[in-house]
């Protein structure tokens, strides 16, 4: 006779001793199956498949319990996880018989299913095996621009970016008595005597930037400089030489004068396309993806001409014999509708709705 829900949940209920008896066997299993050198060999009583607990014919060993208990825990915490782990296996075999004996048989056929998720894991882990021992992650800075001069609408700028040099003088300390001297000279487009200037911030310890290659958003050079957020829109248009001086604000966070130069040599607008140092991680991700997947195309392919190569696969059940290509390709279609139709919940209304019609 068939255990129904109610019945079985309340058997295993009423057996909690037993249960705590089992785990008080498991329990003294896994002491003796993680005893390490210098413990007495187990007792046969106490081997690693010492049977534990069972439900309709399956067995629990102690070798599973030491599968499901973490190591390093208390006698008492391992004897209270010993009996819950098997009460929540004792419920689980009992709920999966009672799903086998009271489902109909079109409920409980999950085979298919398991068999479709089984096949998704290998497909998927031998797909990132086979990325990591195939797909070419580098890119040249040729491969980065392109993609960017052939896809410009994904890059567009939310803000103005900034090319700029600069000098930042020591805090607390006035201009430089030279300091128009080292104005032109920051504005000079000589290389010699940028060098020069290089040469001499570098030696008085004072940051700069003089080769203007970076590309800079204005929060990004505030972080550097001493951008006073009043005198942004004058500095950021400005084509001469800023001559910043900012006094200290203790009320404001500032405790020392600031000073600097500031020359902004070019500019991109909100809405230009970006430069492409500064979406160069997004586009290697983009390249990449489409690498990757071009990767697996090849790979699938390969793999299923291989395979017919290798007379691995057939289709017999749908094999005709046929001069002309078009029509095998018709005739198989048309076998496969047949057989479909034939089948379909849609067909069989239809054939009872015919024989309505068509009865005296």
């Amino acid at each position: 006779m068939r255990l129904n829900a109610t019945v079985a949940i309340h058997t295993a209920a009423t057996h909690t001793g037993t249960v705590r008896r089992a785990a008080a066997m498991g329990v003294a299993c896994l002491g003796i199956l993680l005893c390490g050198v210098g413990c007495k060999p187990p007792a046969p009583e106490t081997a690693p498949d010492t049977v534990v607990a069972t439900a309709y014919g399956i067995e629990l060993t102690a070798s599973d319990l030491l599968g499901i208990i973490p190591q390093g825990l208390s006698p008492a915490d391992s004897a209270a996880r010993a009996e819950r782990a098997i009460g929540e296996w004792l419920q689980r075999q009992t709920l999966t018989h009672l799903a086998e004996t009271e489902l109909p048989e079109d409920e409980r056929n999950v085979e298919a299913a398991v068999t479709r998720y089984r096949e998704s894991l290998l497909i998927h882990a031998y797909e990132d095996r086979y990325l990591r021992d195939h797909l070419d992650t580098n890119l040249t800075a040729e491969e980065l621009q392109d993609f960017l001069n052939g896809q410009p609408q994904l890059f567009r700028l939310d803000a103005p970016l900034f090319r700029a040099r600069w000098i930042v003088f020591p805090e607390d300390k006035p201009f430089p008595r030279d300091i128009r001297s080292l104005t032109k000279q920051l504005a000079s487009q000589d290389p010699e005597t940028l060098s020069a200037l290089a040469s001499r911030c570098t030696d008085a310890g004072m940051p700069h930037d003089l080769d203007a290659e970076r590309w800079w958003s204005w929060d990004e050079l505030g972080t550097t400089l001493p951008l006073e957020p009043r005198r942004a829109t004058r500095q950021q248009s400005s084509r001469r030489v800023s001559k910043i001086d900012w006094p200290a604000d203790t009320a404001l966070g500032r405790p020392a004068d600031e000073r600097a130069l500031l020359l902004i040599t070019d500019r991109l607008r909100a809405g230009d396309v970006s430069p492409v140092e500064r979406v160069a991680d997004r586009i290697q991700e983009l390249l990449l993806h489409r690498r990757r997947n071009l990767t697996l195309a090849t790979m699938r392919q390969q793999a299923v001409q291989a395979a017919w190569a290798e007379a691995a696969l057939a289709t017999p059940a749908i094999t005709v014999r046929s001069d002309d290509k078009r029509t095998a390709e018709t005739t198989v279609i048309s076998q496969l509708s047949g057989a479909i139709d034939s089948v379909s919940p849609r067909s069989a209304n239809a054939r009872t709705t015919d024989k309505q019609h068509d009865a005296p």
